[in-house]
């Protein structure tokens, strides 16, 4: 198994994959690392689930999938600390980005990461199949595993649908959607989809039956009500729909 230098080299190149180690082997928090790749420096907490997540991004490219568009307006559900939107922001520099995070820190930092793009819009809230204010959970999944649940709580968010996203946006159609939700996309696929599902030209979509089931197969009852095309990429769905794609 190659060591993390190696790992970072021969996926970033000498320079940013040795400054990336640097910044990760020291362990600082509360400061940031400038790669070449991105526009501006990008924050990580010493923690598993940053690193993991970056990895999957950035050295992996999970999310470097076909697009045959030039996508105007994306929305980034879940986008935990921000490195989605900031992906997003690099690749498609012209869209419109509406990134949305529950949990406070997580929050805090997808804040440092975004504050830079003009383009990035991030609200600390949650997203569901009907607006209420709702409690956010740890059930022990780790930073990028938080959960929502009905009722207010400890950790009490404002809950937004898609469709209210779409209005405060002011679109009629979601070019990219993003949905990294753990567990929620249960809800939102199962209530309320017809707002949006079919004003969606592409989703990315991570499904988490691990954590609630009947998650996938709400996910698959919906999206076959439409016409959509399937490949995977890492543990994401990617998702067009045929008939805006053909249209575009």
């Amino acid at each position: 198994m190659p060591s993390r230098l190696s790992l970072y080299t021969n996926k970033l190149g000498f320079s940013d994959g040795f400054r990336l180690y640097k910044y990760v082997k020291a362990g600082k928090a509360d400061t940031s690392v400038k790669l070449s790749f991105l526009q501006h420096p990008v924050y990580l907490r010493n923690i598993y689930a940053d690193r993991t997540m970056f990895e999957q991004i950035f050295l992996n490219k999970e999310y470097n999938v076909p697009v045959n568009f030039s996508p105007a307006t994306i929305i980034d559900l879940g986008a935990n600390v921000g490195y989605a939107s900031i992906y997003f922001a690099n690749r498609f520099p012209d869209a419109k980005i509406f990134a949305v995070e529950p949990e406070e820190n997580n929050h805090q930092v997808a804040v440092k990461n975004t504050a830079p793009y003009k383009n990035i819009t991030l609200v600390k809230g949650a997203v569901w199949h009907k607006p209420e204010l709702i409690n956010v959970v740890d059930n022990g999944f780790g930073e990028a595993g938080f959960m929502i649940q009905s009722g207010e709580g400890a950790n009490t968010v404002r809950a937004y649908t898609i469709k209210e996203i779409m209005d405060l946006m002011g679109i009629q159609q979601v070019d990219i959607l993003k949905i990294d939700i753990e567990g929620a996309e249960k809800e939102i696929f199962e209530t309320g989809f017809e707002d949006w599902v079919p004003h969606t030209k592409m989703m990315i979509a991570e499904t988490h039956d691990r954590y609630k089931k009947g998650t996938s197969k709400a996910v698959f009852n919906t999206i076959g009500k439409y016409d959509f095309s399937l490949e995977l990429s890492g543990e994401n769905l990617i998702l067009y729909n045929n008939e805006l794609v053909k249209a575009d």
